[in-house]
């Protein structure tokens, strides 16, 4: 099963409904290997709080042929956590975030990540503790199609709190937050992001 977020809905690719047993008001959808199949289900997700789930005999065949028109990016990205299980939040372009970049050439996608958070968030020598879920993201940059890949690692941190924002990628704000202030923020950050951070809530 895949799970791609459009507009910030969800859209899945699975071989059964039962694979989506617990996820309520699904438009399920037949796949088609044509033109217009993509903007008709595209349309369905531009609408607020719509899901979509599209059912194939293969599912990566028909995650492969819906996003074949796309350019792929590859990203990496940490979530962070004090000794007071508390998680590291980055205030980018006026959205609570979780510290993550585009991996570049033939970089190794644990490094990527470590890199991109020490960048990011002005810290030094966070350590991966564990790799978690990746997530898929769709957005249009300079008129070209994006379909997003974020590989997410759970990582460790007990150094200084005196944190440096990377202004220049539009991040104002580094914070560590408790699991109060977490749940403000995913009523107010990127499903996807809500995803990552349900997968660390739930491994504490």
């Amino acid at each position: 099963m895949y799970k791609v977020f459009i507009n910030d809905n969800p859209l899945f690719f699975c071989e059964s409904k039962t694979q989506l047993e617990d996820v309520e008001n699904v438009n399920f959808i037949t796949f088609k290997s044509n033109s217009s199949f993509y903007f008709t289900v595209t349309s369905l997700l531009s609408k607020e709080n719509n899901c979509c789930c599209i059912l194939a005999g293969n599912a990566k065949n028909a995650f492969d042929s819906f996003f074949d028109q796309h350019l792929k990016i590859e990203a990496a990205g940490g979530i962070v956590q004090n000794s007071k299980q508390n998680i590291l939040f980055i205030y980018r372009n006026g959205i609570w975030d979780l510290p993550k970049g585009k991996i570049e050439i033939n970089e190794d996608i644990k490094i990527a990540a470590i890199r991109e958070v020490e960048e990011e968030c002005g810290l030094v020598n966070p350590v991966i503790t564990e790799d978690t879920l990746c997530t898929y993201h769709t957005y249009l940059h300079k008129d070209e199609l994006v379909l997003k890949k974020t590989h997410w690692f759970f990582m460790s941190y007990n150094g200084s709190s005196d944190f440096t924002p990377q202004l220049d990628e539009g991040i104002t704000k580094v914070k560590w937050m408790n699991f109060e202030e977490i749940e403000i923020v995913k009523k107010a950050t990127f499903k996807s992001i809500v995803d990552v951070i349900d997968a660390c809530l739930n491994r504490i």
